[in-house]
């Protein structure tokens, strides 16, 4: 009968510290930009701005959900750098 609360308090230890383990190596808890008081610090580097045809990608999707362009796929292939040349790649 002893042998068996040991074994059962060994094995609840052992699921404790699994569980801390795996809460301890939880996404985000030891890779946080977050500072003292929950406020993320800034990024280490800046992306590289876009290029000038993503603000007429972004028009064109804005004028397909306002209905005034009937052809998304037509209208982005032609905005963007070699888009009417897809069909010379295959």
């Amino acid at each position: 009968m002893n042998g068996l609360r040991t074994a059962v308090a060994a094995l609840v230890a052992l699921a404790l510290l699994a569980s801390a383990g795996a809460a301890a190596a939880a996404p985000g808890a030891a890779d946080s930009d977050a500072g003292p008081n929950g406020d993320a610090d800034p990024p280490g580097e800046l992306p590289e701005p876009v290029p000038d045809f993503v603000g007429d990608v972004h028009d064109t999707i804005n004028e397909f959900l306002s209905g005034s362009v009937d052809a998304l796929g037509e209208a982005v292939s032609g905005l963007t750098p070699g888009g009417g040349d897809a069909s010379a790649d295959s």
